[in-house]
């Protein structure tokens, strides 16, 4: 059920209703009309009702400035700034908010709201933080062995798995079959996180995450030029930072599984890329991947990941990003910008750059309108990225040991 109000000269559309198994994802390659500057957040109950409404479509509008994040996994972290305290009816924890931009009656965030303000602040503005859904994955925790499945079968029964209990919507269409049989995995108290980042490498080069819609995806990675991130530096943005890193490149590595052998050992196998090794010299590493116990697997996984990280790391930060630009009927279009396939970067001196699309950060104010800043390629150092890759080397190193004792006690 969709209701549409608000409806005036500025082209306001506000949706409210369940959208379960009825989005309509379809169209973004077709004409739209946008309205410059516009900008709704929308709160949902459980039921999919609407409680509330915020932005500049609103009357007496309290909210000043939102942010959000688009990364490789989906909707990120949000922030919404508030110069009057909404209710507790309006605006409560885990409940669900949608944001649309320049009158798009498609979402382009869809989260939920993890911190409030209290009631009796001295605060004279009032922060609400939300996150995408893919954050709600970290407490869905899995006990379960696969065998002999593809990794994009696996996928399917987790997503089935997280929309009865996380608030995700399960769309087999956006689940694609990798064509590789995995042997075996057993996830012993792994988090669905953990397992997606697992099952993407055994696919190769896969992406997976939950998109505005609060479905989960995984599929093949987009390779080709995204056509709305084809800029050039003064026309298209304001600024452009590259960095380019060797200190990340691996290209030799033993890699640790969950099965031990006949000597009581647990490595699985070594996995090497020689022209790495005669450019850059032997860059060594040990990988730890408990949940994997044949070496079939072990070796496709251990591949992609010297595939990802043989070369020097390309990295860049695009700020001050256009997004409206002007039709030749006097009208406007504006890009909208995901991490789906590659940027394309034209300097000052006329020479092109191709990166990775790993980020994009809207910002909307009264004072500085709808803005987006841009990361691509590898992320630059972020203590954030560090902590969970510290994070997860400890829960690997803990499951691979959990499966050890299980085998040792067996025998």
């Amino acid at each position: 059920m969709n209701f549409t109000f608000g409806k005036s000269i500025f082209g306001r559309f506000i949706f409210a209703g369940s959208t379960k198994g009825n989005v309509a994802e379809a169209g973004r390659g077709e004409t739209k009309k946008y309205y410059s500057g516009q900008y709704t957040v929308i709160a949902y109950a459980a039921d999919g009702t609407r409680t509330a409404f915020f932005g500049s479509g609103s009357e007496k509008n309290s909210l000043s400035k939102v942010t959000f994040e688009i990364g490789s996994t989906g909707c990120g972290s949000c922030e919404l700034l508030f110069k009057v305290l909404p209710s507790n009816s309006e605006l409560n924890y885990m409940q669900r908010i949608d944001i649309h931009l320049f009158g798009d009656e498609l979402p382009w965030y869809s989260g939920y709201i993890i911190t409030r303000p209290v009631e009796g602040s001295t605060e004279t503005e009032y922060k609400f933080t939300a996150h995408g859904y893919y954050n709600r994955l970290e407490k869905l925790v899995l006990f379960e062995t696969y065998e002999n499945m593809d990794p994009g079968a696996i996928v399917r029964d987790i997503a089935i798995k997280a929309e009865k209990t996380h608030g995700t919507i399960y769309n087999a269409s956006k689940i694609a079959d990798a064509g590789y049989t995995i042997t075996k995995l057993v996830f012993d108290g792994v988090t669905v996180k953990e397992a997606l980042s697992d099952l993407a490498d055994f696919a190769v080069n896969y992406v997976y995450g939950i998109d505005e819609y609060r479905s989960l995806y995984f599929m093949p990675r987009e390779t080709g030029i995204n056509e709305e991130a084809r800029l050039t530096v003064g026309k298209h943005l304001n600024k452009y930072v590259p960095s380019w890193n060797v200190e990340k490149i691996v290209n030799w590595a033993r890699i640790k599984g969950g099965n031990i052998d006949d000597e009581g050992e647990q490595w699985l196998c070594v996995v090497k890329d020689d022209a790495s090794i005669a450019e850059y010299g032997r860059r060594d590493e040990i990988w730890t991947l408990p949940s994997a116990y044949e070496v079939a697997d072990a070796v496709r996984w251990g591949e992609n990941q010297i595939r990802q990280y043989k070369d020097p790391i390309k990295s860049a930060k695009l700020t001050g990003v256009r997004l409206e630009y002007p039709l030749v009927d006097g009208t406007f279009n504006v890009r909208h910008m995901t991490t789906t396939g590659k940027a394309q970067i034209r300097t000052l001196s006329g020479a092109t750059h191709e990166y990775p699309i790993t980020k994009v950060k809207y910002t909307i104010s009264a004072s500085g309108g709808i803005a987006a800043d841009v990361e691509l390629g590898e992320p630059i150092f972020a203590l954030e990225k560090y902590l969970s890759d510290i994070e997860r080397s400890a829960k690997n190193i803990e499951q691979s040991q959990a499966s050890a004792i299980k085998q040792l006690t067996a025998l």
